[in-house]
């Protein structure tokens, strides 16, 4: 670690800058390159997030606008990957695999409205929107926690690697 974080400083500096921290070197315990690391920044993110959310859970005025977040394995992945979701969409997947099932179990048609279904996402998701700017209106807190949220999740939106288009 030590001689990786003393090769940046090599190649960064200038060469009498780099003989000084050759000759300090022994001296440092350990040396600080600026810049996040994609891990902390990660765990930076859930840590707000688990925040933010607790934090809107307890000034919302209705549960179905409640926002949690699980960890959760992909089939044919050890990764956990984190999703967070408001009640009313994990009720709503819910009743969607339900009723899928049970029809299956029928051997009926499928009963299940997609049409319904994303009229009611869209409605719901157009006032937990309009609660969380209201909310936020009156919450300094929970406005500044949101804006750093965003910050973050920008910074790791740029440290993703960039996909060739095939």
């Amino acid at each position: 670690m030590r001689t990786l974080c003393f090769a940046a400083l090599v190649a960064l500096g200038a060469p009498a800058v780099a003989q000084e921290a050759a000759s300090q070197a022994a001296a440092i315990d350990e040396v600080v390159v600026p810049g996040r690391r994609p891990e902390n920044l990660r765990v930076e993110i859930e840590r707000l997030e688990t925040a933010v959310y607790d934090r809107w859970n307890s000034l919302n005025s209705n549960d179905e606008f409640d926002i949690h977040c699980l960890e959760q394995e992909p089939t044919g992945s050890n990764i956990p990957l984190r999703t967070c979701a408001p009640n009313f969409v994990i009720e709503a997947e819910s009743k969607e695999m339900s009723q899928i099932v049970k029809d299956g179990r029928n051997r009926g048609g499928n009963n299940y409205s997609r049409a319904e279904h994303d009229a009611r996402m869209q409605k719901l998701s157009q006032q937990l929107t309009e609660e969380m700017q209201r909310i936020a209106r009156q919450d300094q807190q929970l406005l500044r926690d949101l804006v750093r949220l965003d910050e973050l999740r920008q910074m790791r939106a740029g440290e993703q690697p960039q996909r060739a288009n095939n």
